[in-house]
């Protein structure tokens, strides 16, 4: 008993030894933050500051950094990441991470092009990682929209997500995506999700494969069936001016390309087709705009039925580009074509408004930066027309400002070669 009692002591001594060694040799948080800070940078291309960093060992290893800002003229900014690595792995090695947990950023994307110029160090080991939860992290688009966003997720070994939600904090009526994989053919390479969302009081339900191509390059593609959307209510959601009030229904397909999750959201295409009826446009009068000539066209515009397409491509490079194509509106005996584009709130959109009493295919042009558009009616059709007297009740059109609008689009290059107007 006596040889038991004095082995004991003789481990805890060398444990106490161990420890105190071991604290000795192991860097402070400054030290730490530091190193960090100047890895960070190397990896990232530009400089990285370091706020503070905490680490410990017991009772489970973390280390929490702190205001953390890249040195850019719009910075991106994390407020406080906490992560929380497995120890015995750690020991041998290998980089597993139990939790990771980010409160507070914004994430600038148009200060994401400068990063990654360092490129990644050679050799360095492949991480696994558990969860990952995030609150208020803010996303600032190219156009300058802030948005904040919360989610989480569960992933399995091989970075392979199984589950994962996200939402826009204290938004009501809900806005959120909630997504579950696929587990039936765990060795496939193509990974199979279903997808349901919640926004504008509407609901939409769809399928999404992640296929992983050669060199770990990631493919997306899917669809979704939103239906009974309100459009004023979902682009309010997401900090939009809403031109159209209604509720939609449509078919969605998408895709991308990239090697992570960011960039397959750097490069999201998608094609929408959708029907709303009725409809109204809530801050574009036609009929004042026919009758002035353009001139004049604040108001708003009834519609029975508004029904198109749109096309938005994102680009790390310029943000997202958006297409309005086959847009057809009607009113009563009345009708509107036309399409448009839009990129960094700029509108080049154009229509041919079919009338009555004779006067069919108004040549209408309405272009420049949202909020100045300047809207140009060709007078020519009206010829020998009595416009005064023309039948124009509640004919609406979603054509221009507001169907240049209609999802809450903010950015796209010149147009596509638009038809030539009827006469």
């Amino acid at each position: 008993m006596r040889a038991l009692k004095t082995t004991l002591a003789a481990v805890a001594a060398l444990l106490v030894v161990g420890a105190a060694l071991l604290w000795w040799w192991l860097p402070s948080d400054a030290a730490l933050a530091q190193r960090v800070a100047e890895q960070a940078s190397r990896a990232l291309g530009v400089q990285v500051r370091v706020g503070a960093l905490e680490w410990q060992l017991l009772p489970h290893a973390q280390v929490t950094v702190h205001d953390v800002a890249t040195a850019q003229e719009q910075p991106i900014v994390l407020r406080r990441l906490l992560v929380q690595p497995r120890l015995w792995p750690l020991l041998l090695g290998r980089v597993e991470l139990q939790r990771v947990a980010l409160d507070g950023a914004t994430v600038v994307q148009q200060s994401l092009r400068a990063l990654g110029g360092g490129g990644a160090k050679a050799g360095a080991p492949a991480v696994e990682l558990a969860r990952l939860e995030f609150s208020d992290v803010t996303w600032v688009s190219y156009s300058g929209v802030a948005v904040a966003y919360s989610g989480e997720a569960d992933i399995d070994p091989g970075l392979r997500l199984r589950e994962a939600r996200l939402w826009r904090p204290g938004q009501e009526p809900p806005a959120d995506l909630h997504i579950v994989r696929d587990t039936a053919d765990a060795q496939d390479a193509t990974q199979r999700f279903s997808l349901q969302a919640r926004v504008g009081g509407g609901a939409a339900q769809g399928q999404a494969r992640v296929l992983v191509q050669d060199g770990g390059r990631l493919r997306l593609e899917g669809e979704l069936t939103p239906r009974g959307v309100e459009v004023q209510a979902a682009l309010a959601a997401f900090h939009r001016d809403a031109p159209v009030g209604g509720r939609a229904d449509g078919e969605t397909r998408f895709a991308a390309e990239g090697d992570n999750p960011l960039a397959l959201a750097q490069t999201l295409r998608t094609e929408t087709r959708f029907t709303m009826q009725p409809a109204t446009v809530l801050r574009f009068d036609l009929d004042r705009a026919i009758e002035t000539l353009g001139r004049e066209h604040a108001g708003q515009t009834r519609l029975d039925r508004l029904t198109g397409g749109v096309e938005t491509q994102n680009t790390p490079a310029q943000g997202m580009v958006i297409r309005f194509i086959d847009i057809k509106a009607e009113a009563g005996r009345l009708s509107a074509s036309g399409s448009a584009v839009l990129q960094r709130r700029q509108l080049q959109a154009t229509a041919a408004i079919d009338l009555v009493d004779g006067v069919v295919g108004v040549p209408m042009r309405i272009e420049g930066p949202l909020g100045q558009l300047k809207v140009t009616v060709s007078k020519a059709p009206l010829v020998g027309a009595a416009a005064g007297t023309a039948v124009l009740p509640g004919i609406g059109t979603a054509i221009g400002a507001a169907i240049g609008r209609l999802f809450g689009g903010d950015e796209a290059p010149p147009p596509k070669a638009a038809p030539a107007p009827r006469h």
